[in-house]
């Protein structure tokens, strides 16, 4: 039975912020992986693919009755996928992240149309908070080293296709999808996707035990966020989910300069309490619309 929208709330942002923390780390991963883009994306994608569909026959789980939203939600993921290796690779993480933020935004535009979400007025004026926070830490990494045009436009198309990703999953979950075959069933229609992107050059295959290695972790660790993602659907709002995940540039930022000394300053962390300050406040504006607290 699918859970009320008060029921299991609290749990549903604990899954969105494992995977937050998750996601934050599959950027650091991307960009230390010697492969081309359409290489990593199918890898990840057949790993990821392979292993939920195994859980999913071990467990005799049943498989989404409606294949229309399954079907939107993997062509646009694998249209993400390819966008974010080459962002990745092409700019900077705090770059990508920022760009990757406005989702809330888009979601509050757009919810009410695709996913009968009505928005509230205050939630819409988090994201706007949220976007603030997030400017200002990209505003300290605009002068950074191997930030590129083409990375920022591949960016943008990561943006609108993981949002493309994000509503139609939504869809499928209040059709009763179930979370395990319909995240399974996304990243099957995503390698499809992608599959043809192995034939414009590059090398197709890990050669390297340690690129393998670092494929086969960023499928099974953070890519199972999108798994966390699907099941906390049905407990929290579109609108709210997405401010959450707003949070992704500033725990990237963080690994990005312990690990690839990118910037770090007194403005990354400004930006991170005023995104962690409108996430709170969602939070609250959520619990007060279904009349249940809840804790993040």
């Amino acid at each position: 039975m699918t859970p009320s929208r008060g029921e299991g709330r609290s749990a549903g942002l604990a899954a969105l912020a494992l995977a937050l923390l998750g996601f934050s780390w599959g950027f650091v991963i991307i960009k230390l992986i010697a492969l081309p883009a359409p290489a990593i994306a199918f890898w990840r994608l057949l790993i990821g693919a392979g292993a939920l569909t195994v859980a999913a026959l071990a467990m005799r789980m049943r498989w989404p009755g409606h294949w229309r939203m399954v079907v939107g939600a993997g062509a646009a993921f694998g249209a993400h996928q390819i966008a974010i290796v080459l962002a990745t690779k092409g700019t900077t993480i705090a770059v990508v992240t920022l760009i990757a933020a406005l989702q809330p935004l888009v979601v509050a535009l757009v919810s009410r149309r695709v996913v009968g979400e009505r928005v509230p007025a205050a939630l819409r004026w988090c994201a706007v908070l949220a976007l603030a926070g997030v400017w200002i830490v990209v505003q300290a990494s605009l002068s950074a080293p191997g930030r590129t045009l083409a990375g920022d436009l591949w960016s943008v198309a990561s943006l609108l296709g993981y949002t493309a990703c994000f509503l139609f999953s939504k869809r499928a979950r209040d059709q009763g999808a179930p979370t395990l075959t319909l995240t399974a069933g996304t990243l099957w229609i995503a390698l499809i996707v992608v599959s043809p992107g192995l034939l414009l050059g590059g090398a197709a295959v890990p050669r390297e035990s340690a690129d393998l290695t670092l494929i086969a972790l960023i499928a099974l660790g953070p890519g199972n966020g999108h798994l966390l993602v699907n099941w906390a659907h049905p407990r929290v709002s579109a609108a709210l989910s997405s401010l959450v995940l707003a949070a992704l540039p500033l725990l990237a930022s963080v690994w990005a300069r312990l690990v690839f000394g990118e910037p770090f300053t007194w403005r990354h962390a400004a930006g991170m309490l005023l995104v962690l300050a409108a996430i709170e406040i969602g939070r609250r504006v959520e619990s007060l619309r279904v009349r249940e607290p809840a804790a993040l």
